[in-house]
Formats: structure tokens, sequence, C-alpha cells
């Protein structure tokens, strides 16, 4: 049997058969060197003029040890929605895991919950069992390091919620006063799970935004009103932090291959001698970012790069099965055109596209790529919708519906 028929009806008879819908304790921090580096229209026109290939990002994919766990603790902590699940699915026999995730060949998704929290990109969560796994947590510092941002109208009354609710808490919140990123206030906090998630606000703009065209998308844009968010001003995901090698490699990949543009750069920070890195981004007190790229993909969450160095470091990638494991999954219009075009730019490109014809998540196409900074990339779309959605109580974000 041809290889893409037999693992599209692995995978339509899998998710046939096992579909189911469903205190700080940081003193004042020293100063900071922050230096600068050279409502009704449908978005998607607007975002095929910012990136011929991407509409925006679709969701965030983040690798957890206890499914249950990470999606009971972000509905109860951030009143995110489940609303779509499934799995498990597997390969016992053939490569089709490799192939399709990069991951061992007997490794196995036990579940996939995708979650929405407030207006724009969704979170999706995979538990994996796997052979070799990965089980320690990247650092912020690691290049397998990342962390997902959610935009607060009050950062104040937003930390103080999650201080409330016993989430662990690093130091902040800290307002940026200086350079291109001058107007935003962030926070970091530590799930239970290993992920890092900042809160970020920046209510009057940020001060890069007087010379940048386009400035980088912002989920105020979709409203500014929260909406079935159990955190006071939670609109959305803000975008997707990364850690990188080599932030130029990087930038010019997301640039060249998905039509990315990046109007905010600032950077190096350290502290040579307190402990304000290890307290305010839980890393190695004498760690330096020596850049933070935030670049705009389409019309939705952004994706920000840092390149950093550490004492340290983990220079290792991880995997999709690893614990810590992560992906960023772009929508695009048209999957064959799009992937298409990443082959004609050489890129790392593992199996498909796979359709997905059964069970809640039928309707969507995906393919991943493996960008050379050490980041999955998926490509995923359903232009017709997915099947969930026929009896679902919430739907997941649809990129689509983005403003501009």
């Amino acid at each position: 049997m041809n290889p893409s028929c037999r693992a599209t009806l692995l995978i339509a008879a899998i998710l046939a058969l096992t579909a189911c819908s469903s205190g700080d304790g940081a003193g004042t921090p020293p100063p900071v060197a922050v230096s600068a580096e050279d409502e009704s229209a449908a978005v998607e026109p607007a975002a095929a003029e910012i990136s011929p290939v991407i509409v925006a990002a679709d969701h965030v994919g983040l690798t957890v040890p206890d499914i249950e766990q990470a999606v009971d603790w972000f509905q109860s902590v951030f009143g995110c929605s489940a609303a779509l699940s499934f799995g498990p699915f597997s390969d016992p026999e053939g490569t089709f895991m490799q192939d399709l995730l990069g991951v061992h060949p007997r490794a196995v998704i036990q579940q996939i919950t995708m979650l929405r929290c407030g207006q724009s990109a969704n979170i999706e969560l995979l538990e994996y069992e796997s052979p070799d796994p990965e089980r320690s947590y990247p650092k912020n510092s690691d290049w397998g390091g990342h962390h997902v941002a959610f935009y607060v109208t009050d950062i104040d009354a937003a930390v103080a919620d999650l201080v409330a609710k016993g989430v662990e808490k690093l130091h902040g919140p800290l307002p940026v006063n200086e350079g291109p990123a001058a107007g935003q206030t962030i926070n970091y906090f530590r799930a239970p799970f290993g992920t890092y998630i900042e809160l970020i606000s920046y209510p009057e703009g940020m001060a890069y935004e007087q010379d940048a065209e386009p400035a980088l998308w912002s989920p105020k844009h979709n409203g500014t009103e929260a909406s079935g968010s159990a955190v006071p001003g939670l609109l959305g995901v803000d975008h997707a932090g990364i850690t990188v090698p080599d932030i130029d490699v990087a930038v010019a990949w997301l640039e060249d291959s998905l039509g990315c543009s990046a109007p905010l750069t600032f950077g190096p920070f350290s502290d040579p001698e307190g402990t304000f890195m290890q307290d305010l981004l839980g890393v190695h007190p004498r760690a330096v970012v020596n850049r933070i790229t935030q670049v705009r993909c389409g019309t939705g969450a952004s994706i920000e790069l840092m390149e950093y160095e550490a004492p340290d470091q983990d220079q290792t990638f991880r995997r999709n099965s690893d614990r810590g494991g992560k992906h960023i999954a772009f929508y695009v219009s048209d999957i064959e055109q799009a992937v298409a075009h990443l082959i004609a730019l050489g890129a790392d490109k593992l199996f498909g596209p796979l359709p997905v014809t059964e069970g809640p998540a039928a309707g969507q196409t995906i393919n991943y790529v493996r960008a050379p900074f050490g980041t999955y990339i998926e490509l995923i779309s359903y232009p017709d919708g997915m099947a969930y959605e026929a009896s679902a109580q919430t739907r997941l974000w649809d990129p689509r519906d983005n403003r501009p």
C-alpha cells in the first residue's frame, strides 16, 4: 500500500476508535540596561498582505507529563475551555510516528487536548509515552527553553489573582521604562508541569511602534473585554517565546520561509553581580540575554526569539515527545501551496500533508517542519472547520477571526 494512504488510514482508524469530545522573595533589582538594535473585516486578505504564506498562529503545542493535571490547571487558573480532545494513537510496527512528528517510532500519544484561552492562539497539550524520553524541564536559557505569554489589561490585578491561587511567581511585575520595548510590564510564573507562563501588558503600546510598519499584532485588536477568563483582564495569547542558539539564523528563516517581519529588537541585558536574572526568569544568575527579537507572522500571536549565554546552558534540542517539547502551529489557507513553498526553500519537512478524516478533529490537514533553530513548526488548515464543532459548547479560537 502507498505509505501516504497507509498513514492516512492508520490515523483515521485510530481517531475514530479513540476520539472523545469533550510570594515573591526578590529584593529590588539593579538597574537593567536595555539597548535597541538597529473591527469587522475578515482578516485573511489583510494577513496575506503581511505574510504570503500563513494567516496567523493557530496554537502553541506543549508536551506535558500529566495531561489531566495540565488541563485542570489551565481551566482552574486561567478559565480556559477544553474544546477538543482525541487520542491515543501510535504505530506499533512502522515508522509513522517518526515520519510525522520526529519522535521514536514506538512513541505513543496518549491524548491531545486543545484549549481555548481568550481570543487568540489556542493551547495544545500533548501527553506522550516513549522509550527514550527526556524527563527534565528546560530552563528559559536552554536551547529548548520556551514560554507562553498572555496579554492582560491590568497586570497588577492579574498577578494578584495568580498569587492568590498559589501559582509559583517569579520577580515582578517589572515595568520596562527605556528602549524600544518601553511601555510593557511583565511577570513570569512557573506552572506545575514545567512550562513558564508570562503575563504581559502594554495598555498604551510600546515605544518602537512610533517607527514600526507593521507593528506586532496584539490580542487587543480582537477587543479589550475579557471573555470567559478566570484571570482579570486576560485577553489571550500575546506571543510564544522560544530560545534559539543563533537569533540571526532564526529571524532570517522565519522571514524567508514564512514571510514574517521583525519589528522589535532589544538587548542585551544581564546582572553581573546579583540574582536579578534568576529572580526574573528562573535562569542562572550569570545568564545573559544577548538579544530579544519579536517577530510578526501574519495577523495573530507573535513569536519572541531569545538568544542566551549561560554557564549551565543545555545546548540540546527537545523532541516533541520530551517533557518540555513544544511546537508552534500556523494556520494556512492552502496547505498544499504552503508546503510546496517550504519544500522549494529547502525546508526540513516531515511526513505530510496528512488529512484527518475521522473523529472530532476531522477536517484538519497538518504537516510538521523542523526549523534550523530546533523548533518544530506545524502548518495546519481546516477551511471547512472540524467535526467537533457540530456539538461543541465552546469552539477553539479560529485565527481567521483575528482582526488586523
